[in-house]
């Protein structure tokens, strides 16, 4: 009976032994030996010298690193018309002076009367303006409203007061002595804002006579 326990119990370390020989082969060895490295300089004095070892046990991490490229954002773009050169206006047409008869059929005459002049301008000028008798001569197709400077030719032959208004706006007297013939023309030019489009330029005076009133130009 003994016999037999130890014949098991060699069997038994047998087989262990043979079970520790197979796992040595399946099993590779965790323990890596590193290349000879090239060897250090030497230490400085007083400096401890160190040996790097020549065994170490490694650790393998796969991983997969991605690398995205940075996200490109197109910047806005501009509409065609940010870099269209600005448009800008046409200037305004020169003005072209504006010439009335004082006698021309448009006109309003409130008294005053239309004379015939051989060496007038026109051949005709109007006359008896002063008191209640007025003169209101019709300018058209002004392209801008702005000042303007009013020319007035007229004749008198001797000195008379005569006041100008545009519209309603306030009246302008002028003192005017003129050739001293009611056969020559003379001017006198004054400044008046005149509108655009239509307007009236009214001649009178409410004191008394005054001139004839031969052509009007707005300029």
């Amino acid at each position: 009976m003994r016999a037999r326990r130890v014949v098991l119990r060699r069997a038994g370390w047998t087989l262990l032994a043979i079970g520790v020989a197979a796992a040595a082969v399946l099993v590779s060895p965790l323990v890596v030996p590193l290349p000879p490295s090239a060897p250090l300089p030497p230490a400085a004095s007083g400096a401890p010298s160190t040996t790097p070892p020549s065994v170490i046990t490694s650790v393998v991490v796969s991983s997969i690193v991605v690398v995205m490229p940075p996200a490109v954002t197109a910047a806005p773009r501009e509409p065609a018309e940010a870099h269209r050169p600005p448009t800008t206006s046409p200037p305004p047409p020169a003005f072209q002076s504006i010439t009335v008869h004082a006698s021309d059929p448009a006109n309003l005459r409130s008294g005053a009367r239309v004379i015939e002049c051989a060496t007038c301008r026109g051949g005709s000028r109007v006359g008896y303006i002063g008191g209640p008798n007025t003169l209101a001569v019709r300018v058209t197709g002004v392209p801008t409203a702005g000042t303007r400077t009013v020319t007035i030719v007229y004749e008198t032959e001797e000195p008379r007061t005569l006041k100008v208004a545009v519209n309603d706006g306030e009246a302008q007297t002028r003192r005017l002595t003129g050739a001293a013939s009611l056969l020559i023309p003379a001017t006198t030019t004054l400044e008046a804002f005149v509108p655009a489009g239509d307007s009236w330029i009214r001649f009178f005076n409410d004191t008394g006579s005054a001139p004839d009133v031969n052509e009007v130009v707005v300029g």
